[in-house]
């Protein structure tokens, strides 16, 4: 008896000893009576379903093990296109709120989460100054009121202007925090390549941080793709079921621009005729253009191609965000451009309108 009752101890303190600390996430969510919901975890570039429960009521509990601080996690509700993302530092977390207004969600968690809470509830006043200002520009546009779209346009640059100067701010005044990688990255499109630099060199975060990876490769991406670099190349199929290397062109002419666009991207459609006018004007002289399609059907690419007068040269993987030349070019919106010299140099990128002109001029003289 002795023996049994010794074993029994030492097989409940092994238990003991093998079980991992672990975190509670409680879910209180109206509107979310009787659905799956998915805990995520988000890792080696991912997300990942790590658990998941159906609704009792409007309330799930999930039971996490503890793990590097710095993870991101997301609920995801069943049939609920946004999901709700939190940092819980192995802390107890909970979440409640209405899923049909995200702005009603409240996330009680780790110090880390709290500095999320404070960007995003400061960063939502400028989006719904923004929007607002949106509202009144298509006002004013339909009544053709040149004065109040001209202010309307200055109010806009002007909240613009302040967002990024609080966010820069906040990411500076936490570069200890995983926060502001967090926060940097989902703001990348709205910095140059020298700004994010910058910023990543004044991070100190201790802990191993998906975001900072990300931020890294993107940065790499960017820095191999910048100007005074030599271009990639790579090949895509054209209208006629043809393949073209982007090395096929270059050197054929003094001044090549890959031109990032989709029939679906209304700012690119309005930017071709721009586009078509400095080719017809230039081309004699030395300019070309191969056009990249972000595309997914190929009847709506060569419907826009013919319908916008692109007669240059074309191609597409039919991809969309996918396309493989895209990527390489770290191309993460679009119209977005790429000006080449005859030595495969990059000289420019992101050249419209006017200042396309002027630059193209500039080199063809």
């Amino acid at each position: 008896m002795k023996i049994r009752l010794l074993s029994l101890v030492v097989a409940l303190l092994a238990l003991v000893a093998c079980s991992k600390p672990t975190f509670n996430v409680k879910v209180e969510l109206q509107n979310a009576e009787g659905k799956m919901v998915y805990l995520q975890k988000f890792d080696n570039r991912k997300s990942t379903i790590i658990d998941s429960v159906l609704m009792q009521g409007n309330v799930a509990n999930f039971t996490v093990e503890e793990g590097n601080p710095a993870t991101y996690y997301s609920i995801r509700v069943e049939k609920v296109r946004y999901p709700i993302g939190f940092f819980s530092e192995n802390n107890d977390v909970t979440i409640v709120g209405d899923v049909k207004d995200n702005s009603t969600i409240q996330i009680t968690a780790s110090y880390a989460q709290q500095l999320v809470n404070e960007y995003e509830a400061e960063n939502r006043k400028f989006n719904n100054q923004l929007r607002e200002l949106g509202k009144n520009y298509e006002i004013a546009a339909q009544a053709n009121d040149e004065a109040a779209l001209e202010k309307i346009y200055d109010e806009y640059d002007q909240v613009e202007k302040n967002q990024t100067a609080y966010r820069n701010l906040f990411i500076a005044k936490n570069y200890n925090s995983f926060v502001s990688p967090y926060i940097l990255y989902n703001n990348r499109l709205n910095y140059e390549l020298n700004e994010l630099e910058d910023f990543v060199n004044h991070f100190n975060i201790s802990q191993d941080n998906e975001f900072a990876h990300l931020l890294n490769e993107y940065i790499m991406k960017l820095q191999r793709v910048a100007v005074g670099q030599p271009y990639l190349d790579f090949t895509q199929e054209t209208p006629e079921g043809t393949f073209l290397s982007l090395s096929e062109l270059v050197g054929k002419s003094k001044l090549l621009l890959v031109d990032f666009w989709a029939s679906w991207c209304s700012p690119c459609r309005a930017e071709n005729p721009n586009v078509v006018a400095v080719y017809k004007e230039y081309h004699e002289k030395g300019f070309d253009v191969l056009g990249v399609s972000l595309d997914m059907k190929k009847e709506n690419w060569i419907k826009a191609i013919e319908d916008d007068g692109l007669i240059w040269h074309n191609v597409s993987d039919l991809k969309y965000w996918n396309n493989e030349a895209a990527q390489d070019y770290a191309v993460s919106s679009i119209p977005s451009n790429v000006l080449i010299d005859e030595n495969g140099t990059i000289i420019a990128k992101n050249l419209r309108g006017e200042d396309l002109r002027k630059k193209v001029e500039e080199l063809l003289k």
